[in-house]
């Protein structure tokens, strides 16, 4: 057998195995999506607190952010004032 043939069953082994791979990381997502659902149930959590702390969280990166950007036009502004030339008096 040539470097041919051996070329085509390789890369129908990677085809198979690429397939297995994807069917299985689909089964995965699902059986962990079953388990985090058992656990919650057992536990007594509901969702609704993952979904506070997500929202906690945006908030709080949104006044990060909104807090980073005065501070940086506050800045501008100082160093203006600073090279703003004297007034006459």
């Amino acid at each position: 057998m040539g470097k041919k043939g051996l070329s085509k069953k390789v890369d129908k082994l990677e085809k198979k195995t690429e397939d297995l791979r994807k069917k299985a990381e689909k089964k995965a997502g699902s059986l962990q999506d079953l388990a985090e659902d058992r656990i919650d149930e057992l536990t007594g959590e509901k969702k609704k607190g993952k979904k506070r702390k997500g929202m906690f969280a945006l908030l709080l990166g949104a006044v990060a952010v909104a807090a980073v950007g005065l501070k940086k036009k506050r800045d501008q502004e100082l160093d203006e004032a600073l090279w703003e030339e004297p007034r006459s008096i």
